[in-house]
């Protein structure tokens, strides 16, 4: 029986559960490769951390003494597909996670048209339909070399093989098959509505004319004799008398008055406002100029190359001042510079400052 050892650790994990940040740049990356959770993403980072660490101890050597293992580690990444052969260690301290994630088996599945989706790359691997080389691999989260990379394919035994499978990208399309022979069938006529009789329309009696009666024609009547009226003497007549107009009192004639003009209303005039009198303001004396301290570039401070001066120059700090400014959490983003780094480049960076306004002077 073999000697009881303590299990460590081999996932470098968050320090904090909940950091929103760090939670908002995972998420698109766990869609984008189908991971099936944080872990498998946490796996690639520690891949590429240690990786880091050894170029970062690396740097730290003399040159004379790093060369033989500054080649292992590079021709290990160059064999792995993460970095072009000829790199340097400032291109190691440069990669991203999307590097790593790239060389996964998962990836490559769905890259070389293998699985229509990330998710369906990994079911294939899963349910054993992809062989590397002929010999079946279940494992999506293999790191592939560049010499393997060629011999991915489905598996000997997967149904798979066949073009003609509903679940490959390059099956043929449901539409563009040979459709089968359909026997015509005898359509049945629909049955005919029955067409009942109409009902006769009742004819509307004529009624004859009737005959014109002519009126009867009147009977005159006979005229009584009338009786014989003796002239006699004529009657005068009586003149009626003639009512008496008294004479009346004159009607006053009513004057009639003039329209008056109407009067318009005059116009008030404006009074001019006096302005008061402004108090004259003094002018407040002006503060000294601040002596002017020129910029310095990123690459007079120890311990800063070309490769990282240009990364720093990308991440906006392409000043001196600006990373005496900066804070540690800050600094510490840039790829490739730890919290260390950090502190030590700010108070590098600071000094040169005073030294500089110090010759201003």
């Amino acid at each position: 029986m073999g000697g009881i050892r303590r299990q460590r650790k081999k996932i470098m994990t968050p320090g904090h559960p909940y950091d929103k940040i760090r939670i908002d740049q995972e998420l698109p990356l766990v869609g984008e490769y189908g991971l099936r959770n944080k872990k498998e993403l946490w796996k690639a980072r520690t891949v590429l951390s240690k990786a880091r660490q050894q170029a970062r101890a690396l740097l730290a050597l003399p040159a004379d003494v790093r060369k033989q293992r500054e080649n292992e580690l590079l021709f290990r990444l160059a064999n792995l597909g993460v970095l072009p052969p000829g790199s340097d260690l400032d291109s190691v301290l440069a990669l991203e996670v999307r590097t790593v994630l790239n060389r996964r088996l998962q990836t490559i599945v769905f890259r070389k048209g293998l699985a229509s989706s990330p998710y369906q790359a990994r079911q294939f691997i899963a349910h054993r339909h992809i062989a590397i080389e002929r010999a079946v691999v279940t494992s999506p989260g293999r790191l592939i070399k560049i010499n393997e990379e060629e011999n991915i394919d489905y598996a000997p035994l997967s149904p798979m093989l066949e073009k003609s499978h509903p679940a490959r990208p390059q099956a043929p399309p449901v539409s563009d098959e040979v459709p089968l022979e359909k026997k015509e069938v005898p359509k049945k006529e629909a049955p005919k509505p029955e067409v009942k009789p109409a009902k006769p329309v009742p004819k509307k009696e004529v009624e004859a004319p009737k005959p014109e009666v002519k009126p009867a024609k009147p009977v005159p009547k006979k005229e009584a004799p009338k009786p014989e009226v003796k002239p006699g003497k004529p009657v005068p007549k009586k003149e009626a008398p003639k009512p008496e107009v008294k004479p009346g009192k004159p009607v006053p004639k009513k004057e009639v008055e003039a329209p008056k003009p109407e009067v318009k209303p005059a116009k008030p005039v404006p009074k001019k406002e006096v302005e008061a009198p402004k108090p004259e303001v003094k002018a407040e004396p002006k503060p000294p100029a601040k002596p002017k301290v020129s910029k310095v570039d990123v690459s007079e401070i120890k311990g800063v190359g070309a490769k990282t001066a240009m990364l720093l120059k990308e991440n906006g700090f392409d000043t001196v001042n600006k990373i005496a400014s900066s804070s540690d959490e800050a600094l510490s983003k840039v790829p490739g510079i730890g919290p260390a780094t950090a502190k030590a480049m700010i108070s590098e960076a600071k000094n040169i400052l005073t030294k500089a306004k110090e010759k201003s002077k």
